[in-house]
């Protein structure tokens, strides 16, 4: 494949449209303000000349907006072929469900574990209007263990809505919780995340312990999920610092060749009144990912036969001998 050459004039065009789109749509104008001077300071210097190709020029300006506004959604991607006019519509576009439908709508797996515990590997949030259905119908499966696991270290996100009806299942009905505030800039409004009085299936509930494995790449709407069921002191969260993806947004085409994923919006905790921006989710217990699945497992073990061995329900006798059989007592 040959690579298209790009000429100065295509180039500083290029950066003088992102600058315009930046100011019309980044979530926080004043940085956009910043941002689109020192674009344009750079190109008067000759300094995104020097790319040879349409994608070491994305990654330097990505680099440049990653560093003055530390949002990590913030990016420009380059494409050989051209970009199409009209803007990708993340819920009807045809091959997004093609592929959603393919991968089960980001549900792995979901199983009973030895001991009653549940395991749900999530790797999207896809929107609830397709995902709906699936997502109820494995949330029910688990419904009744005694404790839970859900998998999250390859998640990079997707939908608050999903986010919030998953949640939902992790919680009583009433009253109804508010999870997260989401500002967005073109509305000049907070949008409200509140879980569900209702939903399909049987709920886990609000009292047996959840716990969350992360990653350093678990991403934006998966640390929403993270983030906002551990500030309400939900669920404990085993693993790795999250990538620290947090301000909503879309993609927008600067011409033919580049676009950009340009937030629009940011989240507000109703609890921390910050969001995980930079920062990332930091984990109740930290370990390296590839062991927060067996730690999370043994604890939860471990929290189960102390609880049950202080009123022991008919019918537990066998489950209390499976647990201490895998935790070795």
């Amino acid at each position: 494949m040959t690579l298209l050459k790009l000429d100065n004039v295509f180039i500083e065009k290029t950066i003088v449209s992102l600058g315009e789109l930046l100011l019309d749509h980044y979530t926080f104008p004043e940085t956009a303000e910043i941002i689109n001077s020192s674009l344009l300071e750079r190109v008067s210097a000759g300094d995104y000349y020097k790319n040879e190709t349409g994608f070491s020029l994305a990654e330097k300006i990505t680099k440049e907006l990653q560093k003055i506004s530390s949002d990590k959604h913030l990016a420009v991607f380059y494409s050989e072929s051209i970009v199409p006019l009209q803007q990708y519509d993340p819920i009807n576009d045809e091959n997004a469900l093609a592929r959603l439908k393919l991968n089960n709508y980001g549900f792995e797996r979901v199983e009973r574990l030895p001991g009653n515990i549940g395991y749900l590997i999530i790797n999207e949030f896809a929107y609830p209007e397709h995902a709906g259905k699936t997502a109820a119908h494995a949330l029910s499966f688990i419904a009744e263990t005694d404790g839970l696991i859900i998998d999250l270290r390859k998640n990079y996100g997707g939908s608050s809505l999903m986010s919030a009806f998953i949640a939902s299942y992790l919680l009583n009905g009433s009253p109804p919780v508010l999870l997260n505030d989401i500002y967005w800039r073109q509305y000049n409004m907070i949008q409200s995340i509140w879980s569900l009085p209702f939903v399909p299936g049987e709920r886990f509930g609000a009292n047996k312990p959840v716990y969350i494995l992360t990653s350093q790449n678990t991403g934006s709407c998966a640390e929403e999920f993270s983030y906002s069921l551990q500030a309400i002191q939900r669920v404990k969260i085993v693993g790795e610092k999250t990538a620290g993806k947090a301000n909503a947004g879309s993609v927008h085409r600067i011409n033919d060749h580049f676009q950009a994923f340009i937030p629009n919006a940011y989240p507000i905790n109703p609890v921390t009144k910050v969001s995980w921006n930079e920062t990332g989710v930091l984990p109740d217990i930290e370990c390296n990912s590839s062991e927060s699945f067996e730690k999370a497992y043994h604890l939860l073990l471990k929290q189960l036969l102390e609880q049950f061995s202080e009123s022991m329900e008919p019918g537990r006798d066998h489950l209390m001998t499976e647990i201490k059989n895998i935790i070795d007592i």
